[in-house]
């Protein structure tokens, strides 16, 4: 080999060790949650794989520079002329955020602010060329706006805002705005806009918990803990008609019951209430988000995950035939609030089912938000920890012969079994919600794999033990 081939060689080498080092940046480090599953994924290596090359077809397919007036946006499909709705560039920011691109969330935001309206919030349909799209196009989406208050005050969490983007402003300011325009007076009822809706019409897949005590906590405005309050008020009446399934309806008034004009069935607006409640229990443990998830769940399990049409009656009657991104997705996200061997069958359904044809948006984007939940990986910044940082590992004591120590490794809490507990709270130490363990020899029970340190690989193993996939520890 000739010494030119050799320099060329060398310098390929070196520039694709910097863009193997930049793109470990941009991945994603499953860290889990406080509450029921950390992970559906019964290999998370493997799942960590899959989400980033999700993640980048994702970018590849729906965000463009094109007819985005020098920012960057989320279009939408050939089905729809490839235009832009104020909910895709909610996702965009909130997976921006998430994979640490922050560029392009710059660059999302700075279309997103093209379109604010004046109340302050972003016109909710907007064509390819950039013009708003007819008399309605200017007005607000809930949704839409509380994910891009979200992404926004993440943003500030990780990056701080002392740059180009003054995100915790941003954020308060548009905060600020949802609650004056899309909340209810007097009733806290999240209005679906903000030139309509209220006590008589509202949409419970717009119903975000845990975003609205992330709100709390950011601005001191305690009211938002009274929106999450009422949410689970109106599910609450929706039960008197759900024959105990569940499911909510796409539209329906604060009592629960149809709204005038309005679709009651649990169709595509609906399947979206267990994802966006169940992040209330990873987060918070919110007794009431596990109940309704598990419930939805539990109607699904008997349907058969794989078996799961797109369209139900709220008592339980199937109307839809096809077995969509959309549904399989949204239950599989449901199910973090149940049992691990649950959540990890409709995580596989989940990663098996991808829309395809000229309409692929909605149902792909909704599940690249919740791959990147259910394996572990939308964490609650406003509790300090980061789904892009490496993850912290505790040193154990190094005894000088384990046999000496009566203990049994995984039984973190000393009740002389292995079970979810300690799964619960081996992730909980990991996530710095613990200090300690309940145990004396918690530290020593917890290293699995006796590699001195307590980290995302013990948790792993021990879901593999507790689903009996091994049957001891490499510690053993």
């Amino acid at each position: 080999m000739n010494l030119k081939k050799i320099v060329s060689l060398s310098c390929t080498l070196v520039l694709l060790t910097v863009i193997l080092s930049s793109f470990s940046i941009n991945t994603v480090n499953g860290a889990g949650y406080p509450y029921g599953v950390s992970s559906a994924a019964e290999n998370q290596s493997a799942a960590e794989q899959l989400l980033a090359s999700e993640w980048q077809s994702w970018k590849d397919t729906y965000v463009t520079s094109s007819g985005a007036g020098g920012f960057k946006r989320v279009q939408r499909d050939p089905a729809t002329n490839f235009d832009t709705v104020s909910e895709g560039m909610g996702y965009g920011l909130i997976l921006a955020v998430s994979f640490n691109e922050q560029q392009l969330f710059n660059d999302l935001f700075g279309y997103v602010k093209k379109y604010y309206n004046s109340n302050g919030l972003m016109g909710w349909h907007i064509d390819a060329s950039g013009n708003i799209v007819g008399t309605g196009g200017k007005d607000a989406a809930t949704d839409a706006d509380e994910d891009i208050a979200l992404a926004l005050v993440f943003a500030h969490k990780k990056w701080g805002s002392s740059g180009a983007v003054d995100y915790e402003n941003e954020a308060k300011t548009l905060i600020n705005n949802i609650f004056n325009h899309m909340v209810e007076r007097g009733t806290y009822v999240l209005k679906p806009g903000d030139t309509w809706g209220g006590s008589n019409i509202t949409n419970p897949s717009y119903f975000s918990p845990a975003w609205y005590r992330v709100f709390a906590e950011f601005t001191g405005n305690q009211e938002w803990i009274k929106v999450a309050d009422k949410c689970y008020d109106i599910v609450n009446n929706i039960k008197k008609y759900n024959n105990n399934t569940g499911l909510v309806p796409d539209w329906c008034t604060a009592d629960g019951t149809p709204a005038s004009g309005m679709g009651y069935d649990f169709y595509y607006d609906a399947i979206r209430y267990g994802w966006r409640t169940a992040i209330d229990y990873s987060w918070y443990g919110t007794s009431q988000a596990k109940e309704n998830c598990d419930a939805i769940t539990n109607f699904f399990k008997k349907a058969g995950v794989s078996q799961i049409k797109d369209g139900y009656t709220i008592t339980g009657n199937t109307t839809g035939q096809w077995h969509t991104a959309t549904f399989t997705s949204c239950a599989a996200a449901g199910a973090m609030t149940s049992d691990l061997s649950t959540a990890i069958e409709f995580y596989n359904e989940c990663v098996k089912v991808k829309d395809s044809g000229s309409y692929h948006y909605f149902g792909n984007s909704l599940r690249m938000m919740i791959l990147l939940y259910i394996t572990g990986n939308f964490q609650n910044l406003m509790s300090g920890t980061s789904p892009t940082s490496t993850p912290t590992t505790t040193p154990t004591p190094t005894p000088t012969s384990t046999s000496s120590y009566n203990f049994k490794y995984g039984d973190v809490d000393g009740s002389g079994q292995v079970d979810s507990t300690d799964l619960t709270i081996l992730k909980r130490f990991i996530l710095h919600k613990l200090n300690s363990f309940p145990y004396d020899k918690g530290h020593l029970a917890a290293d699995v794999n006796a590699d001195n340190s307590i980290d995302s690989t013990d948790v792993t193993l021990m879901k593999r033990y507790i689903l009996r996939k091994i049957n001891k520890f490499p510690a053993e």
